[in-house]
């Protein structure tokens, strides 16, 4: 074999290994990344009704007590669009883990005018042997750097799929406006 043969194999061999190396750590960082939980859809429809009925009326939910008013003093009205990111039975409830956003909007002619929003994370368990059924536990991230507690508060897989739907734009989650434009009666 001449010297310009044996150059090119280990060449190859060594671009090979390379290769192979970058294929093993693209195997081994998706295996350490854990999946998004899978969510029943049945479930998820049974819950989704009663999360965001609690998310929209109640004060200790993410809109809270406020006492908001329009320019003109028109009282706004809350809503929610949610992401589930997993379903987890619990002592005969669903421990309910999702992502929010959620504003208070009023009608200003043919549009409707945000007067606040919060995009965030939450933990609800919802009971549904009761009649009907509701919502007890819950759980909302608090400001700042909330790593901790979605790990606290999620599965792994859970709390790398939150983690993935808050960072960023926000662009994962639904804006409530739409849900607000046909509350109000005006086209979406």
């Amino acid at each position: 074999m001449n010297g310009g043969n044996a150059r090119g194999l280990r060449l190859g061999v060594s671009l090979g290994g390379v290769g192979l190396a970058a294929v093993a750590a693209s195997v081994l960082y998706w295996q350490a990344v854990p999946a998004a939980p899978e969510v029943d859809p049945g479930l998820e429809r049974a819950v989704l009704p009663v999360v965001d009925r609690y998310l929209t009326t109640d004060p200790a939910g993410p809109l809270g007590d406020t006492e908001l008013r329009g320019e003109d003093g028109a009282v706004p009205r809350g809503f929610c669009t949610e992401r589930v990111i997993e379903i987890r039975r619990v002592d005969g409830g669903l421990r309910v883990g999702l992502a929010a956003w959620c504003g208070h909007y009023v009608r200003e002619g043919d549009g409707v005018t945000a007067l606040d929003g919060v995009a965030t994370l939450g933990v609800v368990t919802v009971s549904p042997a009761s009649a009907p059924a509701r919502v007890g536990d819950t759980a909302w991230e608090p400001d700042g750097d909330a790593t901790e507690w979605t790990r606290a508060n999620f599965s792994t897989g859970g709390a790398a799929e939150a983690q993935r739907l808050m960072s960023g734009d926000g662009s994962q989650l639904s804006d409530p406006e739409a849900e607000a434009r046909a509350a109000f009666g005006l086209p979406g």
